[in-house]
């Protein structure tokens, strides 16, 4: 699952951050540049063209040709291999071409999403050779529609899925009973990669969505991706071949390491990039919004509340650049696989604080759809949108607390961290307070590395369903650790002073994040917890709460 390249997080495991490290943060050749240029020009221009947003918004369905014209414009074969009849593009120039559409149409984008990152296709790489990666190569290559169904009715969280796998008759072949739930691209797929029990363990079943027994029971929608294809899938006696299956796995989160790996890329794709999107576009709204305003005569940008508000947004849309570059830029990346999973949380949380922030700067105009807007002339800025979107990103491919908690259990299960002493041989070129940030950070790591050594000694006695705050919270401190990091790499490689600025900015919240983080993690009393929830869950105290 992972190769010897060095990694943000083996440092901060250790309790160390590399200035080696930072000093050679990955840059994207100029072919490479190149490449993902024309796929973003073309998707936005389809995008454009083709979607109309608001319409999709307010009608949660999209355009009966919609598919078709994704798979002309070549848009659904972009990321994935040419083996695969695809453009073989970059995981980064991937995430590029996605925020792009997902500025105009966050489901649009989604669906491509899922082909590259979540798909059948997109595990093709995992595959051992043989039937089942010849059908594969087949069926991607004919431009089947793909998705991965893993959430059951039961939730996504059970050590084991609640969808079962039996042999026929003791053969080789398989029948399929149960249901996937939020399944994207699963009502309209070709062909289904499903988790499911065989022989008390976890296998993944790839399935022709033609064959007897599936249908699609309803469609899910949800309060934000308006339209995405979603729905209640059945698997009735779904017949599948032994040799379309994957099994005899040892899982990690549920599936294989390998899957996993692909996975993470894919969440970065599904929820990262429409985050990177929507944090982008609020940006340009703030700018829109705060020059065309003045308050009794004044400029709004001439108010320091304001001005606080469009660099906290600026820094924010920088700092996750910076962290999608550090994950799909390079060599090296199949160990970066941690920082990918953390990314998801970074990305997708930050994305929230964006838009958040933004409908504050907005105020009434920010709470107010855009069909409204455009009703009574004024600029139809789809910010309510954004918040709904944004907050979506955040449950999407599993709610951002539960994966905190899977990030800390993954840190945890490493009883191999990299032992070697703190390394300053690079000159990091920083600004004196992008320097003491760093510095800062240094005592940061080496506190997360005693924090995490203090855990993983009593790993093993730890309940799983107990002490998840102390690996929630450790889980954000990662996050948060390797956001920074990568901001102070790409600010080095940048080395320009609107960067260094942005990284101040940036770096000065994540200092107050890091604060209150800590402050969870310190021992002492505490409320009991356990005791007042089950006074009000089994109703036995606290009726006082729902008096009118």
């Amino acid at each position: 699952m992972t190769d010897d390249a060095p990694t943000l997080f083996a440092g901060l495991r250790a309790g160390r951050i590399d200035d080696d490290l930072l000093a050679g943060f990955p840059l994207q050749n100029s072919a490479d540049l190149a490449a993902g240029q024309d796929w973003v020009a073309r998707a936005g221009a389809f995008a454009d063209g083709f979607v109309d947003a608001d319409e999709i918004d307010r009608s949660g369905k999209l355009p009966v040709e919609l598919l078709d014209s994704l798979r002309r414009e070549g848009l659904l074969a972009a990321g994935l291999s040419p083996e695969l009849g695809g453009a073989g593009l970059s995981p980064y120039n991937v995430f590029r071409m996605v925020a792009a559409v997902s500025r105009r149409s966050m489901p649009v984008a989604q669906i491509i999403a899922v082909q590259a990152g979540l798909g059948a296709g997109a595990l093709y790489p995992a595959l051992p050779a043989g039937p089942l990666r010849d059908m594969v190569r087949e069926r991607i290559g004919a431009e089947a529609l793909s998705g991965f169904g893993d959430t059951d009715g039961s939730g996504q969280n059970n050590r084991l899925p609640r969808m079962t796998a039996t042999r026929v008759d003791g053969g080789p072949d398989l029948v399929l009973r149960g249901e996937k739930l939020y399944t994207a691209n699963g009502p309209v797929a070709d062909l289904l990669a499903v988790s499911a029990v065989l022989d008390g363990a976890v296998c993944v079943c790839f399935v022709d969505t033609a064959a007897a027994g599936f249908s699609v029971d309803s469609t899910v929608e949800f309060v934000g991706s308006k339209g995405l294809p979603s729905g209640v899938l059945r698997f009735d006696g779904v017949r599948v071949a032994g040799e379309h299956v994957l099994s005899d796995h040892v899982g990690q989160l549920r599936l294989p390491p390998l899957i996993n790996a692909i996975a993470f890329l894919g969440r970065i794709y599904f929820n990262g990039a429409p985050a990177m999107a929507i944090a982008r576009n609020c940006l340009e709204w703030s700018r829109e919004f705060v020059n065309r305003r003045s308050i009794d005569g004044r400029p709004l940008s001439g108010y320091d509340r304001i001005q606080r508000m469009v660099s906290a947004t600026m820094a924010d849309v920088y700092a996750m650049d910076c962290l999608a570059r550090w994950c799909l830029i390079g060599s090296g990346l199949s160990g970066r696989w941690l920082e990918r999973f953390v990314a998801k949380n970074a990305l997708t949380r930050t994305a929230w604080r964006v838009a958040d922030r933004t409908v504050s700067l907005l105020g009434a105009e920010g709470l107010e759809t855009a069909d409204s807007k455009r009703r009574r002339g004024a600029a139809p800025l789809p910010v309510e949108r954004a918040l709904r979107d944004a907050r979506m990103l955040r449950v999407a491919g599993n709610v951002d607390f539960q994966l905190d908690n899977q990030a800390a259990q993954l840190m945890l299960a490493d009883r191999d961290p990299d032992a070697r002493s703190d390394r300053r041989a690079a000159r990091l070129d920083l600004s004196p307070r992008n320097q003491a940030h760093l510095d800062e950070a240094r005592g940061h790591a080496r506190r997360f590395g005693e924090a995490i050594a203090g855990a993983a000694a009593r790993h093993g006695v730890l309940a799983p369903h107990a002490d998840q705050e102390i690996r929630v919270t450790l889980g954000r401190l990662v996050a948060e650790l390797v956001t920074v990091c990568a901001v102070l790499g790409r600010t080095h490689q940048l080395g320009t002073p609107q960067a260094q600025a942005l990284a101040d900015v940036y770096c000065t919240g994540a200092r107050h994040r890091l604060a209150g983080l800590w402050r969870r993690l310190r021992p002492g009393e505490e409320p009991d917890y356990a005791v007042i929830s089950a006074g009000w869950l089994d109703g036995s105290s606290f009726e006082f709460l729902g008096a009118g």
